[in-house]
């Protein structure tokens, strides 16, 4: 695995071109995200989600899994490979993202964010979420973190993001079942609507 932590200048750009200003839900608990390996699971609102996600979070280490073809693609390829991004195959689906997964969070004690809409939605419409985030939150049994981020982002603009305290899933009681998978993955898409209300409740100016 390559190193995961943002390159030193690519945060600097980050940071001045797409401010990003991140609020949290429950200020007094901000110290419990990221304090052990986690699964944050973000809203996807473009192809720079990634860079302002991990700019918010350093100096924590993220890996974000995204889509393999986005490993071919000049430039935006690079960055992906040389941040520790896990491609995710969706022409040919296999079960390689997962392991990689579990050896970030289980073996290097890094985090992990998912985009379960899988592709970009329109401002303050959610896609339904995929059950893929159910089945490696399950498996790895580690915290959710949930972010918002009230995109699409923009240059020369503060960009907005929201997070959430950690929690967990509730646990299956058999088999990780498709009724549990769809259950869950339910109750995660219905937490990021709260996150979002929540946002433009407190934040939206």
């Amino acid at each position: 695995m390559s190193d995961t932590k943002l390159n030193p200048p690519l945060a600097f750009i980050t940071r001045m071109l797409c401010k990003p200003t991140v609020y949290y839900l429950e200020p007094d608990r901000k110290d419990e995200i990221l304090a052990e390996p986690s699964i944050i699971v973000c809203n996807h609102t473009g192809h720079m989600d990634g860079g302002v996600i991990n700019t918010a979070l350093l100096p924590h280490k993220v890996h974000t899994l995204a889509a393999k073809d986005r490993f071919e693609q000049r430039g935006f390829g690079f960055i992906l490979r040389h941040t520790g991004a896990i491609p995710i195959d969706r022409i040919n689906p296999d079960t390689t993202w997962i392991h990689d997964s579990l050896k970030v969070l289980r073996e290097d004690k890094e985090h992990i964010i998912i985009y379960p809409e899988g592709r970009h939605g329109e401002h303050r419409k959610q896609l339904p979420f995929h059950p893929g985030v159910t089945m490696l939150t399950a498996i790895a049994q580690v915290p959710i973190v949930m972010i918002y981020q009230d995109g699409p982002i923009k240059m020369f603009r503060r960009n907005k993001l929201i997070i959430a305290p950690p929690f967990r899933l509730t646990p299956s009681e058999n088999k990780i079942s498709a009724d549990y998978v769809s259950e869950q993955t339910a109750l995660l898409q219905e937490k990021m609507k709260e996150l979002m209300n929540a946002f433009i409740e407190r934040y939206d100016s």
